[in-house]
């Protein structure tokens, strides 16, 4: 990294060194006020890929810093632009207000974005699975696992004998991850498989790597999906990661379970071991539990129909043999969906065809009966179409990044549950009714966003109005005030005059004295005693009083006070919400399966 060399670096450059040193492979986003700085060697890369001006910091000296900034309004955008091309990127927040400290602001990295953790929707498509993969293995068994963290979506398998890394491979094929994590020690196997595509070292905390690991000198993009999809990163861990006990220890810690027999990986090392990996590298990045990935499903090759990359793309089932995403493929020509969620679930069943009789034959009933119904049909996609996409709004709250239009999003979906059921209670198919069980109506959780949350509230918490009126008193007082301070400042003002006799006296403001009393200098012997001289102009005089001060103090804590009032609020709900994951997990599966269902008989009309 590039320092200046005729002078030491200021206390704010060298906490950016620090957390840089922290997480080396990222691309470094660096709060400042309302912008996100990039500095040295990141800045340049930043410059460059986001196209925005490089400039310099401390040209004054002789040793210019490289810088370019984004504004934090937009950084979303920015950074999916960066994750898009293969990078990855720590967030560096302010974690104490600027206001209440008079040192250097403390600042963290709160989440870093990789191409495999991907969470926010400028990040994902609503079509496309966000699979983060890990594989391990020696000899002849290998372990492979996938991890959906925008969903919660978690699997894992492993294949033994001869044929077990080709197995395996089939399988990261299928799944087409966006980043492919193994132990170093598997580097050569790895390379050897996907040859051409560039591995970077893990952007993980200190605590978890070794003395010896070497960072990234220069940041690179991330090489190409190992299933011929678009930008998956291979990236290397300390093998100590990748231990089978620790693995098993934090698998049970995370699904709350004393065994994991029932989740079908007892005495299946090797996939213990993938879905530890893959588990926690998802938790040192977003820096949370990820407690919407509540369980695993282990499966084996002959649960479904294997399809190699070159399979998929000869029968342009997802993708074009010219490799466009969109246009004529039996994706396009089978997707009828209303819902993100249903039109996933059908992508996956097209990519892993099931080979199970009773499963396949379950589906066919349900799309037939759904075929003979035109009304039911109809009325379905109609209520459908209301639904957001359940599994990600899930994920998002249970990592704490959810906005307060997720949760109204949330609560406009849950009211359309009660309707659906309604229309599926005459339903004969076994598929059809289990949907219909498995679909919880969760009155609370409705009832506790439409309590607390505006009906179309900001994107951002921090633009006010998410609470809803008559949730606090003190929030409503507070509000009340803030909109009331120019009524509230001209009543004073109008009552000085006539205590004092001066009827040109003047209430003013301004961003160093705030609130004054202003008075001509003609006038100003007639003040009253209590008044407090503040400042002497050319022609005129300025005071404070104490009602003022008091009035000033609360009109101008009003607006931080609501917002540390709606946020408290907010957060309060978010977490009452969370506390319902996994009802709302399987209300979100039961209707993305409903929604693929409806859209394979809206096909077979038409």
């Amino acid at each position: 990294m590039t320092t200046e060399s005729n002078s030491p670096l200021t206390p704010m450059l060298r906490q950016y060194q620090e957390l840089k040193r922290q997480h080396p492979g990222t691309l470094l986003f660096f709060r400042l006020g309302d912008f996100y700085e990039l500095f040295f060697e990141d800045a340049i890369a930043g410059a460059r890929e986001l196209e925005i001006t490089l400039t310099a910091r401390h040209k004054e000296r002789g040793a210019p810093i490289p810088m370019c900034g984004v504004p934090h309004h937009a950084v979303a955008t920015h950074v999916a632009r960066l994750i898009r091309k293969g990078y990855r990127v720590a967030i560096c927040e302010q974690t104490e207000d600027p206001t209440k400290t008079k040192k250097l602001v403390r600042r963290e990295v709160v989440r870093v974005i990789t191409p495999g953790t991907a969470i926010d929707p400028h990040l994902v498509e609503a079509k496309e699975s966000i699979f983060l993969a890990a594989v391990c293995g020696a000899g002849d068994t290998y372990g492979a696992a996938f991890l959906d963290l925008s969903t919660g979506e978690f699997r894992a398998t492993e294949a033994a004998g001869p044929d077990a890394w080709a197995r395996v491979r089939a399988d990261i094929e299928s799944y087409a991850p966006r980043e492919l994590l193994f132990p170093a020690s598997l580097a050569p196997l790895v390379k050897d498989s996907y040859a051409g595509h560039t591995a970077h070292t893990a952007p993980l905390p200190l605590s978890h790597r070794t003395e010896d690991a070497a960072p990234v000198a220069h940041i690179t993009p991330a090489g190409h999906a190992p299933g011929g999809g678009e930008g998956a990163a291979l990236t290397p861990l300390d093998d100590w990661l990748w231990d089978p006990i620790s693995c098993a220890s934090l698998l049970l810690e995370q699904f709350g379970a004393r065994t994991l027999e029932g989740y079908g990986l007892e005495r299946k090392t090797e996939a213990v071991s993938a879905a530890g990996a893959c588990l926690r590298y998802a938790r040192e990045t977003q820096r949370a539990a990820a407690a919407h990935v509540t369980d695993i499903g282990f499966f084996e090759t002959h649960d479904h129909l294997v399809l190699d990359a070159v399979t998929c793309r000869n029968l342009e089932l997802v993708a074009t043999q010219g490799g466009e995403r969109r246009g004529h493929t039996l994706f396009d020509v089978l997707d009828a969906t209303v819902t993100g969620m249903g039109a996933r679930l059908l992508r996956s069943w097209l990519l892993r065809p099931s080979v199970r009789r009773g499963e396949i034959e379950a589906r066919h009933g349900a799309v037939g009966e759904l075929h003979a119904s035109q009304m039911k049909r109809d009325r379905l996609r109609a209520l459908l179409r209301e639904v957001a996409d359940l599994e990600r709004l899930v994920g998002r709250i249970n990592l704490g990044t959810a906005n307060p239009r997720d949760l109204s999003a949330l609560r406009r979906s849950l009211e359309q549950v009660p309707h659906l059921l309604r229309a599926l209670s005459d339903s004969s198919s076994s598929l059809l009714q289990i949907i219909r069980e498995n679909a919880d109506e969760l009155p609370e959780v409705r009832a506790s966003v439409s309590s607390s949350i505006e009906d179309d509230p900001p994107v951002n918490l921090s633009d006010g109005g998410t609470i809803r009126e008559g949730c606090d008193a003190e929030l409503d007082e507070l509000r009340s005030l803030s909109r009331n301070a120019k009524q509230t400042i001209a009543a004073l003002e109008a009552r000085e005059r006539k205590r004092t006799g001066i009827s040109t006296l003047r209430v003013r403001f301004n961003n160093v004295f705030g609130y004054f009393i202003e008075v001509s200098k003609a006038t100003s012997a007639r003040v009253p005693e209590d008044y407090e001289r503040r400042q002497t102009l050319s022609n005129a005089e300025r005071f404070s009083t104490r009602e003022l001060k008091e009035l000033e103090q609360r009109v101008l804590g009003a607006e931080g006070r609501i917002l540390e009032i709606e946020t408290r609020i907010f957060g309060e709900v978010r977490t009452r919400v969370a506390a319902e994951t996994k009802r709302l997990q399987a209300t979100a599966r039961a209707l993305s399966m409903l929604d693929a269902l409806v859209s394979l008989a809206e096909v077979a009309v038409r």
